[in-house]
């Protein structure tokens, strides 16, 4: 009948339509996978089979087949959106029972899990806690908390030395100035004194006129160490503008104003001399003129010669005689002359000043090529006496109030960044003297004064010379200086002559800073000293150096430098090597070798240099048969103080320290490695490094890669491997159960699932950051949908005409 043939032709347009739908419906779904109505046509059959002309029964819906096409990746910036590129399906753990999927909207549940958007858990190979990713499949865990720190115990280097680099270091000679004068007391005034030449005193108003009766003489001046010496004639009228009569203060400080014009500018041939006038008011209507010589400290003399007769008005006459001044007392260091000769022979002659600090001369001396010169001073303060506790030491200038050597030294150590700079203090052992040192060469001046007649100090520099005492005179009453006034004690200084210099001038003054000496190589006033030696403040003894982070046990940065020092080579002696370089090693500007057990107690004990012997072959790579192993293996963790942190401490060579560091660790040390380091003829440079040690951390952020390695980043700076994500394959993905939610389950059809990594095999590779959306495309759908509802429509136009043929066949009468 046509009836049964069209009614199965609806039922197939109708699953068509429901197929096509289902597509429609879902074209935004992220994973979905477009299903397709697969039909067959219907014979009726007997046991051997349809006839020839069998007529067809209509249609029957064999399968709605899934197409697994690749849909197109869209991004999302998200990390945890993952897209499949190429074959395989997510594997998911639906409460227990395994799912796989293609729509990677993933996120993280209140565990930590990773999980889509109807709670089933992805699915990956876990890592362990040092980033290796194990073969065994389970949840995939993000761990949230922080990451605890790990010491460092490896630290690997590649870099590039410089063969062109100089040997630095060398052998020079040192010599130490020793003269008679070196330290040795010198007594005088703390202030310099200047020449002056004082009138008489006298009253205003004047009575000379000046308008009827000039005034004149001449001043001179004579010793003047400046060499402005000679006479000036001076002239007062009022043609020179000094007022008819002087009536007042201002009017005297007028006419000394015309006494300086023609002191300065005298007339021809005269020249000016080194002198000055000033009015001196002294109270009570009392006045008087004084002369000073404009050079303090020179012991020269001012006279008044030829005055006219009304000179006496202002108190001058030539029986006024002049005060010579007296300098300030210094180190008593007379001027000095030395001889540099250089390798080429070339001299250069270096004079030191008289009376010039040990710091000045050493500073001089260091502009000499070839010359480096350091200065030190050194005085001694004991029997500080003070009756009444008013003594007050003035110490280069500063006044300190300390009243016993004990306050002293505190405040001197106080200032010695401040007013005293470069100046320390400290108690000999028994308490009863203070040495003051000069780091620089600084002459050290020292004076007193106090209300108590008798208070006193002693003041030592040489040992070898005798002290001197600063005191207060016996007075009645007042505030006096002590008799001496001051005391000055010079330093010494230390000068290293680069290879191949000398000294000469065999003889210096015999008093002086420099003693007799002769640049004989027997003379014990040179010995030979190794110039250059390794320093780590001191960037000209090491050619290169470079730092980086290690970690202690609490998680905590320290700064570990390397200091690489070219070694010399002489083919004629057999302890040096070609190619030969010296690795030092620091952390936090503090050595961390090895104690050396020969050295007497406590220097037995402490850390020394870590050095390691580097070779390189002659092509320029690691020689790693000669170049040692380099276990640090002696740090003691401190903290910017110098006390113990409280981190894990150090197992040295004696005490069992091997370049084996078990797992976790048992000790601060660690090793560092150079392979890859080579040598050339190119500027030094850091090609790479790394060392395994980190502080505590938090979760910063993930990333995934295309082998869906899920990579944690971390607030410290480092990154971890904490899981991997997981694909399964299946021989017949279309016999794969569809169960919802974008998820298919394993049948017997599909057959057992193939798990393994993305991009093994024939998975595909993972993209973070996006979603694969559905392959549904529309316009194909449309056409499907417009070409089932045709076919509904046919099938039900056979109804209606085999209908009419019925109704046909029973009206037949």
């Amino acid at each position: 009948m046509p009836f049964n043939t069209a009614l199965s032709g609806i039922r197939a347009a109708s699953t068509d339509l429901t197929v096509t739908g289902n597509n429609i419906a879902n074209a935004s779904t992220i994973g979905f996978k477009r299903s397709r109505a697969e039909f067959g046509d219907v014979f009726a059959t007997s046991v051997l089979g349809a006839g020839a002309n069998a007529i067809g029964s209509g249609v029957q819906v064999e399968d709605v087949a899934q197409n697994f096409k690749q849909g197109n990746v869209a991004f999302t910036q998200n990390e945890l959106d993952l897209a499949i590129n190429g074959n395989g399906f997510f594997v998911l753990s639906d409460q227990g029972t395994p799912v796989y999927s293609r729509a990677g909207t993933f996120g993280l549940d209140d565990q930590g899990y990773v999980t889509n958007n109807v709670g089933a858990r992805l699915q990956g190979f876990q890592a362990d806690s040092t980033g290796n990713i194990s073969g065994i499949s389970d949840d995939i865990l993000i761990q949230t908390s922080n990451l605890p720190p790990r010491q460092t115990t490896l630290v690997e280097s590649v870099l590039t030395l410089d063969s062109t680099e100089p040997v630095l270091q060398s052998t020079g000679r040192r010599f130490t100035t020793l003269g008679n004068v070196i330290g040795v007391t010198q007594a005088g005034l703390r202030d310099a004194t200047t020449t002056n030449l004082t009138s008489n005193t006298f009253t205003l108003p004047l009575a000379n006129d000046f308008a009827t009766t000039p005034m004149t003489f001449d001043i001179q001046l004579s010793g003047a160490s400046s060499g402005k010496n000679g006479t000036v004639s001076i002239n007062l009228d009022i043609g020179e503008g000094v007022p008819a009569t002087i009536n007042a203060f201002n009017d005297l400080r007028t006419l000394t104003g015309v006494i300086n014009s023609q002191i300065f500018s005298p007339t021809l041939p005269q020249t000016a001399i080194d002198v000055v006038a000033n009015a001196v008011d002294y109270g009570g209507g009392v006045y008087g003129i004084e002369f000073t010589a404009l050079q303090e400290g020179e012991g020269s003399q001012i006279q008044i010669n030829t005055p006219s007769a009304n000179m006496n008005q202002i108190g001058l006459n030539p029986a006024t005689t002049s005060v010579a001044g007296i300098p300030a007392v210094d180190n008593g260091y007379p001027q000095q002359s030395v001889d540099f000769v250089d390798p080429d022979g070339d001299i250069v002659t270096y004079t030191a000043l008289a009376g010039a600090t040990a710091a000045r001369t050493a500073s001089e001396m260091n502009a000499i090529q070839g010359i480096s010169a350091s200065a030190t001073t050194t005085a001694t303060l004991s029997n500080l006496n003070s009756a009444n506790d008013n003594l007050t030491v003035t110490l280069n200038s500063v006044q300190l109030s300390g009243d016993s050597l004990q306050a002293l030294e505190a405040e001197i150590n106080s200032l010695t960044n401040s007013t005293l700079p470069g100046i320390s203090a400290a108690l000999d052992p028994s308490g009863g003297a203070l040495v003051i040192t000069s780091a620089v060469g600084d002459d050290i001046r020292v004076s007193i004064t106090s209300t108590d007649p008798g208070d006193s100090i002693t003041v030592r520099g040489d040992q070898a010379a005798p002290a001197q005492i600063l005191q207060v005179p016996p007075v009645s009453a007042g505030n006096y200086d002590a008799d001496n006034n001051s005391i000055v004690v010079g330093g010494s200084i230390e000068l290293t002559l680069d290879e191949g210099y000398s000294m000469q001038n065999a003889v210096p003054d015999a008093v002086g800073i420099f003693q007799p000496f002769t640049s004989d190589p027997a003379d014990p006033e040179f010995t030979d000293v190794t110039l250059n030696a390794f320093d780590p403040t001191d960037q000209g003894t090491y050619n290169s150096a470079t730092s980086m982070n290690v970690y202690d046990s609490l998680g905590v940065s320290h700064i570990m430098t390397q200091y690489f020092v070219r070694q010399e080579y002489d083919p004629n002696d057999p302890t040096t090597s070609p190619n030969h370089w010296v690795m030092h090693v620091q952390i936090d500007g503090r050595n961390v070798g090895d104690p050396d057990t020969s050295l007497p107690p406590p220097a037995n004990i402490e850390p020394t240099l870590a050095s390691f012997n580097v070779f390189f072959n002659e092509n320029g790579t690691l020689n790693e048969l000669l170049t040692e192993d380099m276990l640090i293996s002696n740090w003691v963790v401190l903290d910017q103080q110098g006390n113990p942190t409280g981190a894990m401490g150090p197992q040295n060579v004696l005490a069992g320290g091997s370049i084996v560091i078990p797992e976790p660790p048992t000790s601060s040390n660690f090793v560092i490695e150079l392979a890859g380091t080579s040598q050339s003829g190119t500027d030094f440079s850091v090609d790479d490094t790394d060392q395994d040690g980190y502080a505590s951390g938090r979760l910063s952020g993930l990333a995934i890669d295309e082998n869906g390695v899920i990579f944690a980043r971390y607030t410290n700076g480092e990154g971890q491997p904490l899981a991997q994500v997981a694909l399964a394959d299946f021989t017949n993905q279309q016999g794969l159960q569809p169960i919802g939610n974008t998820m298919w389950a394993e049948s017997f059809a599909s057959g057992p699932p193939n798990v393994g990594t993305p991009q093994s095999g024939a998975l595909g590779a993972i993209q973070s950051g996006a979603l694969e959306e559905s392959n549904v495309d529309l316009s194909e759908e449309l056409v499907r949908l417009i070409i089932a509802q045709r076919n509904f429509q046919a099938s039900a136009k056979t109804i209606e005409t085999a209908d009419q043929v019925t109704q046909t066949i029973i009206n037949l009468r």
